[in-house]
């Protein structure tokens, strides 16, 4: 009988556990804000400025300006200004340099170049000297 009680249990809470919640509609002007920032990117002057503070995301860096924007009549809307600052924050904040990407590319050679080393070294056909 306790068998058939968990198994019934088991039944009832595998598809309550499964069940997503649903996401709440993106606003239109959100959505418009974002995609608009996916097109920015601070110069190079500038970005050495914002690397000394990362944490200044309502810097006048981000501001939209009328040659960024789809529709410049946005620029009056606080919502749209709001939501591209963050974007464009958010966008400038992830990137890297080239001697980031030229790092971690150093770290992955050597570390397959060494479990490469290793795989020959502890192989079963491996005389040594």
């Amino acid at each position: 009988m306790l068998k058939y009680l968990l198994v019934s249990l088991f039944i009832a809470i595998l598809p309550a556990s499964m069940l997503m919640a649903k996401d709440q509609p993106v606003d239109s002007l959100v959505h418009i804000a974002q995609s608009d920032a996916h097109k920015f990117r601070l110069n190079d002057a500038d970005m050495k400025k914002f690397r000394k503070d990362r944490h200044n995301s309502t810097s006048d860096y981000f501001k939209p300006v009328k040659t960024s924007v789809s529709d410049t009549t946005l620029l009056q809307d606080s919502a749209y200004v709001k939501a591209y600052r963050a974007a464009a924050y958010n966008k400038t904040r992830k990137r890297r340099t080239v001697w980031h990407d030229v790092w971690v590319g150093t770290a992955v050679l050597y570390g397959a170049s060494l479990v490469v080393i290793m795989a020959i070294v502890f192989s079963p056909g491996y005389k040594g000297r």
